[in-house]
């Protein structure tokens, strides 16, 4: 027996990664790491009575290349005697339209795949062949983006939410393609992994090696010392659960309280946002965790960009994170007696009639003076720099003060739409007219405007 095959056995059981009779989906690219994976567990397969299904996940990022890795890894699986399911992602079209980066995005629909075939296939854990050099740069990494006491723990060991183990995280990458070539285990070459267009290639390829040689036994350090934070990480975490709970609160947007974040220590924050960052899907970077910390203490209305589809701005006692909304476009032909719908909103506008005995004005039902109309009447989003004169008022107001005046948040005001005529606004519907078109002791005719929430 191989030593790299001994070595195999004692991690499973020493950190209970498997227990017999288990259904294990091995996720195999047809690199060296994964091929390894893949014939280590078929020679376990029957002292433990493992079930085995393999997953390919295709990323077609490299045209035929991609599809040769496929076409691989189909072909040895069936060798083995091991059913083989292959997905395909759309890396390209994802990241458009999550505005991510291509690892990221790449990651994230990859796990998706790993657990959608896992619950499919029956299996109770997803294998991935991560190992020592990958645990070393990704420790590395993390330090550089800034990703707090959980990056330094590097990749887990296990992840009980998505079922996934990673049996090969002892073995350095030496030890891996000694085995291939001792073992004769066939694998492919990505092409990619030698480019340093990405920041991992370019520690891989450029950084380590001059660290290997200065300092001895490099990667065995560093992920010493990533197995012992894990310890400090898992419980960590836990922390982290209760308080972000109690932190974050999501109805129809993701908010901060701040009164309660404030009285956890500057660590605890940290790893607050942090959290908040991984499950929004937004990739952590210690700029993004300052910045939130920053809005915490600027004043109501700041605006912090995220990146990708996310932005988040500072209310009176809370942090708003948001997905980015493409505003609604604006209805240029509104007719007298006509009803419009816009943005989740109805709103009707009467044609003009004589001046009621009574008639009763709320948020949602205005009268205005209907000789006081003149041009075009169109129907649009608001836009910074807007401003009325609030009925009441003598002066013009910005309609930005006016949302902070009567408290509107920023996630709301987005939708609210605005009613102008000849480039002046008659009504910022569902809360206020402009006292230009409000109803006089010469009024006549009038308007009825009626705005609806609709369902």
């Amino acid at each position: 027996m191989h030593q790299l095959e001994s070595k195999f056995i004692s991690f499973i059981k020493s950190n209970k990664l498997l227990a017999k009779g288990d259904s294990v989906l091995l996720a195999v690219s047809g690199g060296v790491d994964s091929m390894v994976m893949l014939d280590l567990f078929f020679n376990l397969k029957k002292k433990l009575k493992l079930t085995l299904t393999v997953i390919h996940v295709n990323h077609q990022l490299r045209g035929k290349e991609s599809d040769g890795d496929e076409k691989f890894v189909i072909e040895k699986s069936a060798q083995l005697g091991i059913p083989c399911i292959c997905e395909r992602i759309d890396i390209k079209g994802f990241i458009q339209k999550k505005k991510l980066s291509k690892q990221v995005g790449a990651r994230i629909l990859r796990y998706e795949c790993f657990e959608k075939t896992r619950r499919h296939s029956k299996s109770n854990v997803v294998a991935t062949a991560h190992h020592a050099n990958d645990n070393t740069e990704t420790m590395m990494l993390n330090i550089l983006r800034g990703s707090g006491i959980h990056g330094l723990s590097g990749i887990p060991l296990k992840n009980e939410k998505r079922k996934i183990i990673r049996p090969l995280l002892f073995a350095n990458k030496s030890e891996i393609e000694d085995y291939a070539y001792i073992k004769d285990v066939e694998f492919r070459v990505d092409s990619s992994n030698n480019l340093c267009d990405y920041k991992r290639n370019e520690l891989r390829l450029k950084i380590f090696p001059i660290l290997r040689k200065r300092i001895s036994n490099f990667d065995e350090k560093l992920n010493a010392i990533a197995f012992l934070m894990s310890e400090v990480s898992g419980k960590l975490n836990k922390l982290i659960d209760k308080k972000v709970q109690k932190i974050l609160h999501s109805d129809s947007h993701v908010y901060l309280d701040l009164h309660k974040l404030k009285l956890e220590p500057e660590f605890i924050q940290d790893e607050i946002f942090i959290e908040i960052l991984n499950r929004l899907q937004i990739e952590t970077s210690e700029k993004k965790v300052e910045g939130l910390k920053k809005l915490a203490s600027l004043a109501v209305g700041k605006i912090l960009e995220l990146g990708g589809q996310y932005l988040a701005y500072r209310e009176r006692d809370k942090i708003v994170i948001e997905k980015r909304h493409n505003k609604p476009k604006e209805i240029k032909d509104i007719k007298f007696g006509g009803s419009y719908e816009f943005n989740g909103i109805k709103l009707s506008i009467s044609r003009p009639f004589s001046l009621p005995g009574q008639y009763v004005s709320s948020k949602s039902v205005e009268f205005i003076d209907a000789d006081k109309i003149s041009g075009k009447i169109i129907l649009r989003p608001w836009q910074q720099g807007d401003w009325f004169i609030p009925l009441g008022m003598t002066k013009k107001k910005k309609l930005s003060d006016f949302f902070i005046d009567v408290k509107i948040p920023r996630y709301i005001k987005q939708s609210i739409p605005i009613l102008e005529s000849d480039g002046n606004i008659i009504w910022v519907c569902g809360n206020r007219i402009d006292d230009r078109y409000k109803i006089t002791n010469k009024t006549k005719k009038v308007i009825k405007l009626t705005y609806q929430q609709m369902q």
